[in-house]
């Protein structure tokens, strides 16, 4: 994937071997940023801000795939976005690279002190650090961001907590697991104010049959509850989409060329 034409050079580092051994300081975000949601966004902003202050680039990181996937936490882990997409949403929203970690067993096992010393301020070369008030890290997540402000001040690091964004309903924190219950029960236009726009999926397009195409979609990819939906396609207009039982996204099209496609989901038909 390349970086948008947006005035400046954004760079995309598939892990932190790509990173350049020049490397200058950073203002860094850390978080799985599923989705890239409204909540998300709060944070990137501040990201943005602490950056201006500091004269700083600002680098997004992620991590691959879901952290409570690999220490096998009972929770929906069904992407809201491929990694690309999170790069290029980031992108949008202006920061300046974003860095892909993978989520190994091995990174989960770090104490939350070599975590700070050895890939915080290491690797990412972070010069201040935005983070959501629930963000935890380390080993059994002990780290949380009173730990965090404590281990950035032993490394000159300055740590910003911001708080959380409440969801729709003015209660619930605007997050990537209430996005997905909204999914899950079909109210895709709930994901969508939360999301701060509809919710799409990325995957191949083909046709399937007669007037019908088909949108094969990664496994692990979260997708509403089966139903009828009106859906948006990135090449072809608004058009209705039939989610199955099994998965399938059925498109109710004349025409389909075969390749990349995203389709966004609108509302229920």
């Amino acid at each position: 994937m390349t970086a948008p034409a947006t005035g400046r050079r954004s760079r995309l580092w598939r892990g932190l071997t790509e990173l350049p051994p020049d490397l200058g300081p950073q203002v860094v975000t850390i978080g799985v940023f599923d989705g890239v949601h409204r909540g998300h966004t709060r944070l990137i902003g501040r990201t943005l801000e602490v950056g201006r202050e500091h004269r700083l680039p600002t680098m997004l990181v992620t991590f691959d795939p879901h952290p409570a996937r690999v220490v096998g936490a009972p929770r929906d882990t069904t992407a809201l976005s491929t990694v690309d997409r999170r790069a290029e949403l980031a992108w949008r929203h202006g920061v300046d690279g974003v860095c892909v970690l993978s989520f190994t067993e091995e990174l989960a096992r770090l104490s939350p002190e070599a975590f700070v010393e050895r890939i915080v301020v290491g690797d990412l070369r972070a010069a201040a650090v935005v983070v959501g008030a629930n963000f935890t890290f380390g080993h059994q997540a002990r780290g949380d961001l009173a730990m965090l402000r404590r281990l950035g001040a032993r490394h000159d690091v300055a740590v910003h907590g911001v708080d959380l964004l409440p969801a729709t309903d003015g209660h619930t924190p605007c997050s990537s697991t209430f996005i997905r219950r909204c999914l899950a029960r079909g109210d895709v236009e709930g994901a969508a104010r939360a999301l701060g726009r509809p919710h799409r999926v990325d995957g191949l397009a083909r046709m399937a049959g007669w007037r019908t195409g088909a949108l094969t979609v990664e496994d692990g990819t979260a997708l509403p509850a089966p139903g009828s939906y009106r859906a948006r396609l990135s090449k072809g207009g608004i058009t209705f989409v039939q989610v199955t039982a099994r998965g399938q996204l059925l498109i109710r099209t004349a025409a389909l060329p075969p390749g990349p496609a995203g389709l966004d989901f609108l509302s229920r038909a």
